[in-house]
C-alpha cells in the first residue's frame, strides 16, 4: 500500500468518524424536540408502566400512578375483601412478598432497583449501569449456565493451550449445549416457598400457591407468577405494572379549571391523590360493584372515568421525560459504538501499515542491511555467491570502517589536547603538586649540609599548563575531504560507469551521510569546548585531589650512621 493510498484511506476515515458524530448530535437534537408519545392518559386504552422503560424519577412517579389506579379501583368498587387485605399487608407497608434479592429495594409492594447504586433493571435483573448496554440473548431469555465439561475431554496443543481432544469431539458430555431464545413466563416451576428461584427469573416474581404438572418428571411444582397488579411484558421480557383502565371514550376536561365548592369532580381527584389505599373509613366509597351510578355517595362511574383519564393524562408528559430509551456508551448506541470501535481499529493498522513501510525504506538504505537482505534471498533462491553489487558495498563498507577508526584516534588525541596533555591511563594516582610546607627550610640543591639528608633533587617536573580551548582538526586541503570518502565514491562511481542504480545509489547515499555524520561530530566537539567541560579529577587538565602534607623530622636530627 503506498503512502498516498494510506493518507487517502485516513482522511476517509476522519471524515466518516465526523460525519457519524454530526449524525449522531442531530438524532440526539431530534430526539429531545420530539418526545415519544404518551403511554397513557385521554383516548388510550390499557398499558404497561415502569420496570425498564423508567429512571429513578420515572420509577417513583410510577409507583405514585400505581396507587392512583389502586384509588381507582376503590371508588369503582372492584377491589374485593382479599385485594384489601394484600394492600394493607404489604402494599401500605412497603414490603414485598419472599424479598427483592440482591441490588434491589420493595417499595409499595413492588420491587425496583437501586439507582442510587447505578444499577438498572433490564430483563427483570438489577444490572450495573456501566454493563447494561452489553446485554444480550442470554439475559433476556433467561439462559442457563453451561455445565463445565469434565477434564478428559481436554488435551493440550503445541503451545499448551487446552483444547477438546479429537477422539472426545463427538462426545455429548464435551459438547457445548445450545439452548433456544425461550422463555415461558407461565411455566416457570418452583419448589413451594423458594421464592429465591423465582427471583432469578425476575425480581418481581415469586413462588405462588398455583401449581402445575412438570411435563419433564410428571411431578407437580408451584409456580413462579409476578406479584400482585403486574404482568409479564413479552416485549420488555420482564414483569411491570400493568393499569388495566380503559380510556379511549374519556373526555378531556381542563383540571386548572377553578370548580364550585362542593364539586364531585373535585371530590373525585381529591380521592385520587389520597396516598393510603385501603381508608379507615370502611373501604370504598359505598355502592353496588358494576353500577353506573353510585347511589350513596352520588359518584357517576362515568365522572370517575373522567377523572382518573385526565389525572394520569397530566402526569403523562412528567412519566415520558423520564424514559431511558435505548442503552448508549459514550453517547453512542451500540451499534454504533462497535462501528466506531472497528473504524478506529483499521485506522490504527493502517497507520502502523505505514510506519513499517517507512521503516522498512530507512532500513534499506544502509548498504550493509541491503546486501544482507541480498544475500538472504539468494539463499532462499539456492544461489551461494554475492552478485558483484553486494560485493563492492562490502568493500566499500570494509574500508570506510577503517578509515573511521583511523578518524577516531586522531580525535581522541585532539581532546586530549585540548584538555590539557595526554590522558593518564584509568587507574594511575593523581601527579603530586608540591612538597609539604611548613617547619624549617630544606637545604638548597646541591649541597646536604645536615648528616643523613640525600641532597635535594634540582627540579621537579611539573604538568604543563592546562592549554584549553579548540584545537581544529588537521587541514587536509579537497583531497583530504575526498580520501575520507573514497569508499563511497568509488563505489558511486563504479555504479554509474557500469549503468548499476542500486551501486550508484547505495555510493551516493553513504557518501552523503558519512559528510553529515563528520559535520555533527566537529558540532558535538566545538559544544563540549564551549561549555567548558573539564577533565576528570587526577588527569592532566583537570582538578587535582587535595593530599595532608605529612609531618617530617626536624633536619638537624642526628640520625645514627652506618658502620661501614
Amino acid at each position: 500500500m503506498s503512502r498516498r493510498e494510506v493518507s487517502l484511506l485516513l482522511v476517509l476515515q476522519v471524515l466518516a468518524l465526523a460525519v457519524s458524530a454530526e449524525n449522531v448530535t442531530e438524532e440526539a437534537t431530534a430526539q429531545m424536540e420530539a418526545l415519544p408519545p404518551k403511554p397513557f392518559g385521554v383516548g388510550l386504552g390499557p398499558t404497561f408502566i415502569g420496570g425498564r422503560d423508567t429512571d429513578k424519577a420515572g420509577t417513583d412517579l410510577s409507583l405514585k400512578i400505581y396507587k392512583q389506579f389502586l384509588q381507582y379501583k376503590n371508588l369503582l368498587f372492584v377491589t374485593p375483601q382479599i385485594d384489601k387485605a394484600y394492600y394493607e399487608r404489604w402494599t401500605e407497608r412497603s414490603q414485598c412478598i419472599g424479598g427483592c434479592g440482591a441490588n434491589a429495594r420493595c417499595k409499595s409492594g413492588i420491587c425496583i432497583c437501586n439507582f442510587d447504586e447505578s444499577y438498572l433493571q433490564v430483563y427483570g435483573q438489577c444490572h450495573w449501569n456501566q454493563t447494561a448496554a452489553f446485554l444480550g440473548n442470554e439475559e433476556k431469555y433467561r439462559k442457563p449456565k453451561p455445565p463445565p465439561r469434565p477434564d478428559w475431554c481436554f488435551c493440550k496443543d503445541k503451545n499448551g493451550h487446552k483444547k477438546v481432544c479429537d477422539n472426545f469431539r463427538n462426545d455429548e458430555a464435551c459438547i457445548v449445549p445450545t439452548y433456544p431464545n425461550e422463555f415461558d413466563h407461565n411455566t416457570q416451576f418452583c419448589k413451594r416457598g423458594d421464592h429465591g428461584f423465582c427471583h432469578t427469573k425476575d425480581i418481581n416474581m415469586f413462588c405462588s400457591d398455583e401449581t402445575m404438572l412438570d411435563p419433564r418428571d410428571n411431578m407437580v411444582y408451584n409456580l413462579c407468577r409476578c406479584r400482585k397488579d403486574m404482568q409479564f411484558d413479552t416485549n420488555n421480557m420482564e414483569c411491570r405494572i400493568y393499569m388495566n383502565a380503559d380510556c379511549t371514550y374519556a373526555e378531556k376536561i381542563d383540571l386548572e379549571k377553578k370548580r364550585p365548592e362542593g364539586d364531585k369532580l373535585t371530590e373525585i381527584l381529591n380521592i385520587l391523590q389520597q396516598d393510603r389505599v385501603v381508608r379507615d373509613a370502611g373501604g370504598p366509597v359505598g355502592g353496588e360493584a358494576g353500577s353506573d351510578y353510585d347511589t350513596d355517595a352520588g359518584y357517576d362511574r362515568k365522572m370517575v372515568d373522567t377523572a382518573f383519564c385526565n389525572l394520569i393524562e397530566s402526569e403523562a408528559s412528567e412519566y415520558v421525560s423520564h424514559l431511558v430509551g435505548e442503552f448508549t456508551i459514550l453517547g453512542l448506541s451500540v451499534a454504533g459504538f462497535f462501528l466506531a470501535c472497528c473504524a478506529s481499529c483499521l485506522t490504527c493498522c493502517c497507520c502502523c501499515k505505514c510506519c513499517e513501510s517507512v521503516r522498512a525504506k530507512i532500513r534499506r538504505m544502509d548498504p550493509r542491511n541491503m546486501m544482507k537482505d541480498m544475500n538472504n534471498r539468494n539463499n532462499q533462491n539456492g544461489q551461494n555467491n554475492l552478485p558483484t553489487t553486494e560485493m563492492a558495498a562490502l568493500g566499500a563498507v570494509a574500508v570506510g570502517e577503517y578509515i573511521n577508526n583511523r578518524e577516531e584516534a586522531g580525535d581522541q588525541a585532539r581532546i586530549a589536547a585540548m584538555q590539557g596533555g595526554q590522558p593518564m591511563a584509568p587507574g594511575y594516582a593523581p601527579l603530586p603538586q608540591g612538597y609539604p610546607q611548613g617547619g624549617l627550610p630544606y637545604p638548597q640543591a646541591g649541597a646536604s649540609p645536615y648528616p643523613g639528608y640525600a641532597p635535594v633533587p634540582s627540579g621537579y617536573p611539573y604538568p604543563p599548563a592546562s592549554a584549553g580551548g579548540y584545537v581544529p582538526p588537521a587541514d587536509q586541503g579537497p583531497l583530504g575531504a575526498v580520501m575520507n570518502m573514497a569508499p563511497e565514491l568509488a563505489l558511486a562511481g563504479a555504479g554509474a560507469y557500469s549503468g548499476n542504480n542500486a551501486m550508484l545509489a547505495m555510493g551516493a547515499i553513504s557518501a552523503a551521510e558519512k559528510m553529515g555524520d563528520s559535520e555533527d561530530k566537529e558540532d558535538r566537539i566545538r559544544a563540549g569546548i564551549l561549555q567548558n567541560v573539564p577533565a576528570p579529577m587526577g588527569y592532566m587538565g583537570g582538578p587535582q585531589a587535595q593530599t595532608v602534607p605529612k609531618p617530617l623530622p626536624p633536619s638537624n636530627f642526628n640520625y645514627p650512621r652506618q658502620q661501614m
